[in-house]
This record gives C-alpha cells, sequence and structure tokens, in this order.
C-alpha cells in the first residue's frame, strides 16, 4: 500500500488552504509503532491528537506553523515539543498507509 507521503508525491498543486481532518479510519487501526494519530487543519494551524501506544493518554497538540509555536495539552511549549510534533506528522505521513485514512473536508461557509 501506498503511504500518505508517497501519494502526495504524484500531486502537482497543494491546497495550502485546506480546511479538514485526516485520521486512522477507525479506531482499531494504528500506525507499525502502535501510535494513533488525528490531524485536524485549517490553513497553517493544525490540531493533532496523538497517542504513543494503546492505552497511553491522548496529547493534543496544536501548531500554528507561521507563527512556529505549539501548545500541549493548552498549555505552551517549547522547543522539544515542536521537534516532538513534527516527528509524529513525519511518522505519519511516511507510514500511514492511503487505504487506512480518511479525509473529512470541512464545507465551505
Amino acid at each position: 500500500m501506498p503511504s500518505i507521503k508517497n501519494s502526495l508525491s504524484h500531486v502537482s498543486k497543494l491546497n495550502k488552504e485546506f480546511t479538514g481532518t485526516v485520521a486512522l479510519r477507525n479506531e482499531k487501526l494504528c500506525l507499525p509503532d502502535g501510535s494513533k494519530v488525528a490531524v485536524g487543519i485549517d490553513g497553517d494551524h493544525w490540531v493533532i491528537v496523538y497517542q504513543g501506544a494503546p492505552k497511553a493518554p491522548f496529547i493534543v497538540y496544536e501548531y500554528h506553523a507561521t507563527k512556529q509555536s505549539i501548545f500541549v495539552d493548552k498549555k505552551p511549549g517549547n522547543e522539544q515539543d515542536l521537534v516532538k510534533v513534527k516527528q509524529i506528522m513525519n511518522y505519519f505521513f511516511e507510514q500511514a498507509d492511503i487505504d487506512d485514512v480518511v479525509t473529512i473536508e470541512a464545507e465551505a461557509g
């Protein structure tokens, strides 16, 4: 199965104004390391819900790309948190099979 990253390599135009969610299509699926990720995207503001292992607590990261700022569970994050969220997203895009995710696009309003 192709990963999200491999599938994106065939896209000639990226929508930088995308608003929606990308997540594993059901709660039984996980990434190869056992983690789970869901990403809510609104332009350059991303909300990442991450669970590192089964039964581990969920962590909510709020990342603003333009400002390069991060909040972790609604508290200001630091440089290590920023590195961690980038690692999570890189791993998600490299490892998630395109057939295992759903994309829910927000309606234009």
